[in-house]
């Protein structure tokens, strides 16, 4: 995880120097604006599902996708694809952030139902231990008379 973090961390410093400019935006450049928008966000999106327990294929393969996002970027002749990948990749690190924050939801309340119900039971067997005694007797002679 800790390589993983190193290669994100990578990419947004590759980001930042990428789009590192002096001065205001021209009209012409606000298209281009929007991508690299799409890039920074794809990319923060792709930081939080690492964080969240995405596994390291599923997070290998968003930072593959974001490479080439870039790629597409900084040719501008693929400057569309490259936003829409963006968006792409965001929506799909969104979604399984999410996924993989429900499934650690559900694991937990699968723990502590698990636990309530250990509970319950431990606590039943304690107050009606007295009764096993009974019950066991109770088998023997019915076995007793069966015989």
């Amino acid at each position: 995880m800790h390589f993983r973090f190193q290669a994100l961390l990578g990419i947004l410093l590759v980001l930042t120097f990428c789009f590192w400019e002096g001065g205001g935006y021209t009209s012409g450049e606000t298209t281009q604006v929007d991508a690299q928008d799409q890039l920074v966000k794809a990319f923060v999106l792709v930081q939080q599902a690492d964080l969240a327990g995405v596994s390291p294929g599923q997070i290998s393969q968003l930072a593959n996708n974001l490479n080439l996002a870039l790629q597409y970027q900084q040719n501008s002749s693929e400057l569309n694809k490259s936003a829409s990948l963006s968006s792409a990749i965001a929506a799909e690190a969104l979604g399984l952030a999410n996924t993989a924050r429900e499934q650690v939801s559900f694991h937990q309340a699968v723990v502590y139902s698990m636990a309530v119900a250990a509970g319950f039971a431990s606590a039943l067997l304690i107050t009606e231990s007295h009764r096993i005694g009974e019950l066991a007797r109770r088998f023997r002679l019915r076995r007793m008379k069966l015989d």
